[in-house]
């Protein structure tokens, strides 16, 4: 008997010393009144760190005065002043709630029995998984998903369907194997953890990078490049890889990074900027100095560094005079 009841004993402080996963009440506050602001704190001197438009649904956390801790549903934490909050409170359940996995990265999010990383994983899902939201936290939330339940770090689970965004989300597989990124003025191509904009970039991939096509959409679409999964705009993929640029025959712009130099009024950089331009744009030397020359690119005049001018010793007006700078 004594047998028994010390096992019952054990059997009870076992189960107490689980993580309980129930369903409990959530707060949600819908947003009014326009833009509202995410900050880190709640002061109107906090940084800010993302803007939400009218209806969006967040969940509230926690309060700190006129303000409310919450988590977005891209999964961003912070504080939004409460009086452009509509607040309501969504109870008990046995079903809970849907939510969607998703990740800044591309690669799955793995589920725990317990709400810390030290916990044992049960299982990783890939972005866009549905789940089931059972019991909602600033950090950890416990959710279903099939027949396995357990818990999920909060920023990793989203209320945006991605099914729903009608022609942003890629829906028809392809088995177009590779493509290549591609663009008009020849700059890289950001690769998103989402389809939009407003989405973190995963990288940024220069013309001619070779990309997996998973599927294709009219606005958006899902590739893999090396171990990154996310999202490129389908107007920079092409199935036809790009040629390489012919080199210049004279004169142009370069940089060791890849961004625009600046054309100055003066030889100096504390000179105004008169424009820009972007690698790869053809000049003509007018006046070459040793530091600084007065070049020429369209109708547009003014100074630039040498070290910014490729073909520069091979193009130079005949022969050098005291007009030079220094």
């Amino acid at each position: 008997m004594k047998t028994k009841r010390a096992f019952a004993w054990i059997i009870l402080v076992t189960m107490l010393m689980m993580p309980m996963c129930s369903a409990l009440a959530v707060r949600k506050g819908t947003v009014r009144g326009g833009w509202l602001i995410l900050r880190s704190g709640p002061s109107f001197n906090a940084k800010v760190k993302a803007s939400y438009p009218t209806g969006s649904v967040v969940t509230i956390t926690g309060t700190a005065g006129e303000w409310y801790r919450v988590t977005a549903s891209d999964g961003l934490q912070g504080y939004m002043l409460g009086k452009y909050l509509r607040v309501t409170e969504e109870g008990p359940s046995s079903g809970g709630s849907t939510a969607y996995v998703t990740s800044g990265n591309g690669l799955n999010v793995r589920l725990r029995t317990g709400p810390d990383t030290g916990y044992p994983v049960l299982a990783s899902y890939a972005p866009g998984t549905r789940c089931t939201i059972l019991s909602a936290g600033s950090t950890w939330s416990c959710i279903r998903v099939g027949n396995s339940t357990g818990y999920m770090m909060s920023r990793f689970l989203t209320a945006s369907d991605p099914s729903l965004q009608p022609a942003d989300v890629p829906t028809e597989p392809v088995n177009a194997g590779s493509v290549w990124v591609t663009s008009r003025n020849g700059k890289g191509v950001n690769l998103r953890s989402g389809p939009a904009k407003a989405y973190p970039s995963l990288g940024v991939y220069p013309v001619g990078t070779q990309v997996q096509m998973v599927s294709i959409g009219s606005q958006w679409s899902y590739v893999r490049i090396r171990e990154k999964n996310g999202y490129m705009m389908t107007e920079f993929l092409s199935s036809v890889s790009p040629a390489p640029s012919p080199a210049p025959s004279g004169p142009y712009v370069t940089s060791a990074n890849g961004k625009n130099v600046n054309l100055r009024t003066g030889p100096g950089k504390q000179y105004g900027v008169v424009r820009s331009f972007a690698v790869g744009t053809p000049l003509a030397v007018v006046t070459p100095g040793q530091w600084w020359s007065y070049i020429q690119i369209g109708n547009t005049y003014g100074y630039m560094m040498n070290e910014f001018i490729g073909n520069y010793s091979q193009q130079l007006p005949s022969p050098a005079t005291q007009t030079d700078l220094y």
